[in-house]
């Protein structure tokens, strides 16, 4: 049955995954009483997180899809993302769908030259503007980067070169795994190697890193940087319906 949980300690037993990384990094950052968050289990076999209006799912191989799929249906929710394999056995097509890639090099990367592990967040914000990613107003991006940064469940890595040219970012630092994006170099940059040296030196760690590719076409540029393929991801949107 699922259930409301109101102590985000309960999450604890989430499995290295990267929604359960989006997940408990979601409840490390928000306490389970604010408005705009709610977290729901299914026992130990699901997990669902919610914030203003967008879910993040996990499902274990025993939870229940049926009861899942239909909660889902009456939650109100603006859109959901989770493994592909739940949207099959539940029967739901999704919009958008891509690999998720998790890093297995052995190896120790060196820091990139001009690195810097802070940067000004205008200059996080437009570069990932110009680079194509859906940012939404500044202030919105400011008030999420800020929370989980401040809370240790976000970090982010910079190239600069007299002005920021490339960053990566450990988006959601859970607790046994981390989800990594916000991928970007200056359009004026690429090509020069930035992102190849970034993103390994970002993904190594005692945790376990997974990333979602933004498009298929992006496979092969992360098997390079020492991933390999783990499974897809899929997202549904329910505004309209």
């Amino acid at each position: 049955m699922i259930r409301l949980c109101t102590d985000t300690r309960e999450l604890g037993f989430l499995p290295p995954d990267p929604f359960c990384a989006v997940i408990t990094a979601l409840g490390d950052t928000y306490p389970a009483d604010r408005d705009f968050i709610r977290f729901y289990l299914q026992g130990e076999d699901a997990a669902l997180s919610i914030i203003d209006g967008n879910a993040n799912l996990w499902c274990g191989k025993n939870a229940d899809t049926r009861e899942i799929a239909d909660f889902i249906e009456f939650a109100g929710i603006r859109s959901l993302r989770s493994d592909i394999s739940f949207f099959e056995k539940a029967e739901i097509k999704p919009d958008d769908s891509s690999y998720i890639v998790k890093y297995v090099s052995a190896g120790k990367p060196e820091e990139p030259d001009n690195f810097r592990s802070e940067s000004d967040y205008k200059e996080i914000f437009n570069l990932l503007t110009a680079a194509g990613f859906e940012m939404g107003s500044y202030s919105a991006f400011l008030e999420d980067i800020c929370a989980r940064m401040n809370k240790g469940t976000c970090r982010g890595g910079f190239i600069y070169a007299g002005s920021l040219q490339c960053c990566a970012f450990r988006l959601f630092e859970g607790r046994k795994s981390a989800l990594m994006g916000a991928v970007a170099t200056d359009p004026g940059c690429r090509g020069r190697g930035f992102a190849s040296s970034l993103v390994p030196y970002m993904a190594q760690g005692e945790k376990d890193s997974f990333l979602f590719c933004r498009n298929d076409s992006l496979l092969d540029f992360y098997e390079k940087c020492g991933f390999e393929y783990y499974g897809k991801w899929a997202t549904k949107y329910f505004q309209g319906e």
